[in-house]
């Protein structure tokens, strides 16, 4: 078990835009009760506007990740194959990783998470913010950061981690799509950042 905390606010919910009329919950105490490397979690004693009081609302903490849409010079995008032991199956996905400690800016973890898992650079002022996500906003405060690189390059060689087993492969846009659409490309914050890649780099039009 972890050290009680008394708390007093409700952490980002006083910093979301909006006014819904929505009122936000209120976090009274907190410990946090398993503490690794790999995950940490947290019991909140939570109060509901309606004054309902939840003792034990778990919440998964991490530092946040990074994910990267890399293109080629040639307009292919960059993608991983790798098992996922979370389902037990292989995946198709965009270079992504947790931010180490030491990282205070998303954008160092871009370019170190795109060369430890495919070998490819990008110049900086080819890089760009594409997106502001949360993986799960009920059960953790997990912020990602999407990145769309453009003109990658092959300038080293893959420094994975020897748990992990990746293959890369390019594909064309519309291939792109297609893996998505018959759900070879199923991992949904990825599906998103394809999607608006796809609309940032002109490939996707509205029609209304």
């Amino acid at each position: 078990m972890g050290e009680r905390e008394s708390m007093t606010t409700d952490h980002h919910a006083a910093r979301q835009q909006g006014s819904s009329g929505l009122r936000p919950w209120v976090t009274r105490a907190a410990e946090r009760v398993l503490d690794t490397p790999y995950l940490k979690v947290r019991r909140e004693e939570v109060l509901l506007p309606d004054g309902t009081l939840i003792p034990d609302y778990y919440i998964i903490e991490n530092r946040g990740w990074v994910g990267i849409v890399p293109l080629t010079s040639d307009g292919r995008f960059l993608l991983n194959r790798q098992y996922k032991h979370g389902i037990g199956l292989e995946v198709l996905e965009f270079p992504a990783g947790a931010i180490d400690p030491h990282e205070d800016d998303p954008l160092l973890t871009a370019h170190r998470e795109l060369m430890e898992e495919t070998g490819y650079s990008v110049a900086a002022e080819k890089i760009e913010l594409l997106a502001h996500m949360y993986a799960n906003p009920t059960g953790a405060r997990t912020r990602i950061w999407w990145y769309l690189a453009r003109d990658v390059a092959k300038t080293g060689e893959q420094k994975v981690d020897p748990r992990e087993v990746i293959e890369n492969l390019l594909v064309t846009p519309r291939e792109l799509l297609a893996l998505i659409h018959s759900g070879q490309f199923a991992v949904q914050g990825q599906i998103a950042a394809a999607y608006m890649a796809l609309e940032r780099l002109g490939y996707l039009r509205a029609s209304f």
